[in-house]
């Protein structure tokens, strides 16, 4: 599953100034000036964390260690190389330099400027303002506890990471998975900044440089983001379990309906034709994958009868909600060990696929906030019922200006459970557009990719700036 966490707030502050731009669509981060009148500023955001946490606590999230999350910003320059190295007013765009990502460790507010020079006309509108949070408060009659600036001195403290950046124009990507992970487990959650390294704060220039990044203020597509991937993938080898081959059974849990996690993780015993114990795995041994769903790893060596043979696993202490259910019996059936490994002469060919989509019709509106299960049916071509076994399937999610394709959700893996293949699409990260859908088929080294297999749009009320 791929989460997008979008700024509730956001703040630009400005080096000795009152000022902010809270309400800009572009962040200005900048540096240098003359020794006398050095300048810099640096760009402050919050995430609600209160849906991934809920994705933690409730189970879907087992496994902390399987959990990435990326912020993401675009760069203003990132679209035309021509940018680069170019001036805008009495600044120039900067290039070869690094920023660091710093923890805020207390309560702040927004701000409401959009800009930090006084225009010449306003008409009303707050285009300066003078009030918190800036350089020297938090809110309203408390400054920052750090000092100036959120920090005065040296950040290293209070460092998450950094990234540097070549030409200037890259888009800002860090790895904040030990931060987000932490606040998932406890840790208090008063947002990120964003500043130059101290070095470049520091130093004086004869023309201040920048780089800017759009804001959660933007009226396009690049709102800024945290990106969360949770890595846990389902592969279910019941109706495919080869001898001599590591293999994932799998148990699903689901009460009304829905995917439950249970009580405690059960116990399982695998038993042989005979009705032999082949191999007992106790509940530190089971895997909890994600919500209702447990699995165990097991490997059966051939034996020179056990191919065709149908083996158990018997699935123990299921407890929901307190209430003791009947042990659980299911079967799978060993495959001849020599049509997965195919040592010889012959070399297969490319398994052909054709795919279907259920789940999300082609051209459905869809208002924003559900979370759809996307079946994903893979057959041979040309039949309707044939189901292809795929190893290797992939989904893309993108959006388009003009012929350009812009990636909403880079190629993940679909979900391989025992009846079908699927993967889960979490609307609520997605702003109102029009998404199209590319599937990747892996079969023998050949790569083919199904261009826009599905075409559906997300719509939101217009009261409601965001789902979250």
């Amino acid at each position: 599953m791929v989460i997008r966490t979008y700024f509730d707030k956001n703040n630009t502050i400005v080096y000795n100034s009152n000022v902010n731009t809270g309400l800009n669509p572009i962040t200005e981060l900048f540096y240098g000036g003359s020794a006398n009148q050095q300048t810099y500023s640096r760009f402050l955001f919050h995430v609600d964390e209160t849906k991934l946490k809920s994705l933690y606590t409730g189970g879907t999230f087992t496994d902390l260690s399987k959990l990435k999350h990326t912020l993401r910003m675009v760069n203003t320059g990132a679209f035309d190389k021509e940018l680069l190295n170019t001036s805008m007013g009495s600044k120039v765009r900067t290039t070869s330099f690094d920023l660091i990502l710093f923890k805020i460790e207390q309560p702040w507010d927004n701000g409401v400027g959009y800009d930090y020079a006084v225009p010449i006309m306003t008409f009303g509108d707050p285009a300066f303002f003078v009030g918190p949070s800036n350089w020297v408060r938090a809110k309203t009659g408390i400054e920052w506890s750090g000092g100036t600036g959120v920090y005065s001195g040296s950040p290293s403290a209070i460092t998450v990471t950094y990234q540097h950046f070549d030409k200037g124009n890259e888009n800002l990507e860090m790895d904040v998975t030990d931060y987000i992970n932490g606040v998932l487990t406890g840790n208090t959650n008063h947002g990120l900044g964003i500043a130059y390294d101290r070095s470049y704060e520091q130093l004086a220039t004869s023309i201040p440089q920048y780089v800017g990044f759009f804001t959660n203020n933007t009226q396009t597509f690049y709102e800024p983001y945290i990106e969360t991937v949770y890595d846990n993938h389902i592969k279910d080898d019941r109706n495919s379990f080869y001898l001599d081959k590591n293999n994932e059974l799998y148990l699903y849990v689901n009460l009304g309906g829905n995917p439950t996690n249970l009580d405690t993780k059960p116990a399982a015993n695998v038993y042989n034709n005979s009705g032999t114990l082949f191999s007992a795995y106790t509940t530190s041994q089971v895997k909890h994958i994600t919500k209702g769903v447990y699995s165990i790893d097991i490997k059966v060596p051939s034996n020179g009868s056990n191919d065709c043979v149908m083996y158990n696993d018997i699935w123990t202490g299921i407890t929901i909600n307190g209430i003791s259910r009947p042990n659980i019996s299911l079967d799978f059936v060993m495959k001849d060990s020599a049509d997965y490994y195919n040592i010889g002469t012959s070399d297969n060919l490319p398994k052909r696929t054709a795919v279907s989509i259920s789940g999300i019709q082609n051209n459905e509106r869809i208002k924003r906030g559900d979370i759809r299960k996307v079946i994903v049916s893979a057959r041979i071509p040309y039949t309707v019922e044939q189901t292809q076994l795929i190893d290797d399937i992939k989904y893309r999610l993108y959006v388009t200006e003009g012929k350009p394709e812009l990636t909403v959700i880079d190629y993940q893996p679909v979900e391989m459970a025992n009846n079908n293949y699927y993967f889960l699409l979490d609307t609520d990260s997605l702003i109102p557009n029009t998404y199209y859908l590319d599937i990747l088929v892996t079969s023998n080294l050949e790569v083919t990719t199904l261009k826009g297999v599905l075409q559906f749009d997300i719509v939101n009320q217009v009261d409601l700036r965001r789902g979250q």
